[in-house]
């Protein structure tokens, strides 16, 4: 509609926009009420506001609805992952995360895939409604899950207010203080992931302009990135069994940054796409690690609280870092950036891994950890 790259630029600031706006008081909501409803819920709003996508002609409509449908996935994510820990016992977790990890991957493949098939016979108003249906298909079949309740949360049924928001922020923080250790492993991990993908937001300009590459050929390298994350997640999928959950963790994020170091000193086509097919392979081992460690060391009951704080934390770094990463780039190299961004994760990465190898720390990751609800 615009020809406007800062237009596009915009798409990647309303998602973490969004999630702040939300997390300060989803997680007391997903908490206190039935995940798999807030689920439902969030799917058909899903389907309701992109079939209203293609009725507007306003750029800044369309960007107000994105807007409200990033609110509802804001609030979808933490509750499946609290429905899914309370769902799937702890000695299967790791195995339930491989899975998901190749189902996440092959839909990164096929649903761009169709889309395109769409756009290519049909019309981009066809592809919206299409993906409109695919939401509401998805509250159906979340319909055939059990019903869980609402747990052992406390105040299930306090009507929700800003002392009771303030309440679950300082229970939030006891519990942080009381495991540090699992917090901040955490935490770091994700920022470390996060900041990868504030570069991914340069990533077309690096490609075309800095790496002079063809339309074609950024197009081969989304690819391969698609092809490498199957392939990392079906060799997870595999090998979940035998691989610990702290060398998940530290082998999958400390080759993520290899990856996109070797990505930012790239000065051809093949060694851009070693770099990103490295990127793919390692993506899905880093997630489900990090995902596995999350479930077996935060109590249940305070998980979307807990979600939402540190999804609050992230998504507020990642629209800082983004932001950053464009400004900097304007006045210094764009490679130079990269190159050193990525150095700093690898570096991180290698120090935290360094850490989970410590003997005092084994019983953090653990393959099945019983946690009970203690922080009410």
């Amino acid at each position: 509609m615009t020809q406007s790259p800062a237009a596009v630029a915009g798409l990647w600031i309303i998602s973490p926009i969004a999630s702040v706006c939300t997390k300060f008081w989803s997680g007391s909501v997903i908490d206190r009420y039935d995940q798999r409803q807030l689920m439902i819920g969030a799917d058909i709003v899903r389907a309701l506001l992109v079939a209203t996508l293609p009725l507007f002609s306003s750029l800044w409509m369309m960007y107000a609805v994105m807007f409200l449908i990033s609110m509802s996935s804001s609030i979808f994510v933490p509750s499946s992952q609290v429905y899914i820990t309370r769902l799937v016992p702890a000695e299967r977790r790791k195995r339930f995360n491989s899975l998901q990890a190749l189902i996440s991957s092959g839909a990164f493949i096929t649903g761009p895939a169709v889309a395109g098939v769409l756009l290519f016979y049909l019309s981009p108003a066809a592809a919206i409604y299409v993906n409109s249906v695919s939401f509401a298909v998805s509250a159906l079949i979340l319909m055939l899950l059990p019903k869980l309740g609402i747990g052992e949360q406390s105040g299930g049924k306090s009507r929700l207010s800003p002392r009771i928001i303030a309440q679950d922020w300082q229970a939030v923080l006891r519990f942080s203080r009381k495991s540090g250790y699992v917090v901040g492993i955490y935490v770091i991990f994700q920022i470390v992931l996060v900041i990868g993908m504030s570069l991914d937001a340069q990533e077309v300009v690096f490609i075309r302009q800095v790496m002079n590459l063809s339309e074609s050929q950024y197009g081969a390298l989304m690819s391969v990135t698609g092809i490498g994350y199957l392939v990392g997640s079906l060799l997870v999928t595999l090998l979940a069994k035998h691989i610990p959950i702290r060398h998940m963790m530290g082998i999958g994020v400390f080759m993520v940054s290899l990856g996109y170091f070797l990505f930012a000193r790239s000065f051809s086509f093949e060694l851009a796409a070693f770099a990103f097919i490295l990127l793919g392979l390692c993506s899905a081992l880093a997630n489900t690690g990090l995902v596995t460690f999350y479930q077996n060391n935060i109590p249940v009951d305070l998980m979307g609280r807990m979600s939402s704080v540190i999804g609050l934390m992230l998504s507020a770094l990642q629209v800082a870092s983004i932001l950053i990463a464009g400004v900097v780039a304007e006045y210094l190299s764009l490679r130079l950036v990269y190159t050193v961004v990525s150095a700093a994760m690898m570096l991180v990465a290698l120090i935290l891994w360094i850490t989970s190898l410590l003997p005092s720390r084994s019983s953090y990751y653990q393959e099945a950890v019983t946690k009970s609800a203690t922080m009410k």
